[in-house]
């Protein structure tokens, strides 16, 4: 499997306080890695070290066998888009203007988007089932339409590698299986790279090829869901006593707090 990003015994503080230490992980073309964790356990701050919105105070970060370093803003983001948690519009956009917001990187200062810009918009709209909502104002839609808005911002950036900080925060369980499944349809389809903090462990644990579990700033586990997830690792992260067994339906872990 080719390699999109490596970490290597990277670091992290703000202040004095270590968020993330000696974190080293890897990311393959085409595979959808789950970061999981406590809260604290600095889930948020590897995404935002791997998109150099902060950059590592140890170790090294590499893109595509390139230091991340040698990659200027513009050429990050024709490889790396990010989808948050939350996005706050101060001003009334229609959907598909926000998704043309994702062709930033591949447009020059004040160039207006041109026709393939429009087509790239379009297509990212179809891809992340939110072609419909393009005339519709962004602030006026629901929880999981808007996370399909913003992943389809992400994919008209044309990136090899999507970051995603809990998308389906707040979503009910429908539009939960929702995002996974439109997560993995992307990762198959497009050969798609995804990193995904999540909340959900059974779903993670369902849709992601390798789980990256973390434990006050370090690697506890990694591995696939199956190796990771076991009653131990997860009562000595999360700090619970949990049951682990295989969902019927699917074959894969399944947590209980017991």
């Amino acid at each position: 499997m080719d390699r999109v990003m490596n970490l290597d015994r990277v670091g992290y503080r703000y202040g004095s306080h270590w968020a993330l230490r000696g974190v080293s992980m890897e990311i393959g073309a085409g595979e959808l890695v789950g970061i999981l964790g406590p809260n604290g356990s600095g889930k948020t701050t590897l995404l935002k070290v791997a998109d150099r919105i902060l950059d590592a105070h140890e170790g090294t970060l590499s893109l595509r066998g390139q230091p991340i370093q040698a990659y200027n803003r513009t050429a990050l983001a024709r490889e790396i888009a990010m989808v948050p948690q939350e996005n706050h519009f101060q001003f009334v956009f229609s959907c598909l203007e926000v998704v043309l917001m994702g062709r930033f990187a591949h447009m020059g200062l004040f160039q207006f988007e041109g026709e393939r810009d429009m087509a790239v918009a379009l297509e990212a709209m179809e891809a992340a089932h939110c072609a419909d909502l393009a005339q519709r104002p962004i602030n006026q839609l629901s929880g999981g339409e808007k996370q399909r808005v913003l992943l389809a911002r992400a994919l008209a950036q044309e990136p090899g590698l999507v970051l995603l900080d809990e998308p389906t925060s707040f979503l009910d369980l429908r539009f939960k299986k929702e995002i996974f499944e439109l997560l993995s349809s992307l990762k198959k389809e497009r050969g798609l790279s995804l990193m995904i903090v999540s909340h959900d462990i059974d779903l993670s644990a369902r849709y992601c090829d390798r789980i990256v579990l973390l434990d006050r700033g370090k690697v506890y586990a990694e591995g696939t869901p199956g190796e990771v997830l076991t009653a131990r690792n997860v009562e000595a992260v999360y700090g619970c006593p949990v049951s682990v067994d295989n969902n019927p339906a699917t074959g894969t872990p399944r947590v209980s707090i017991i």
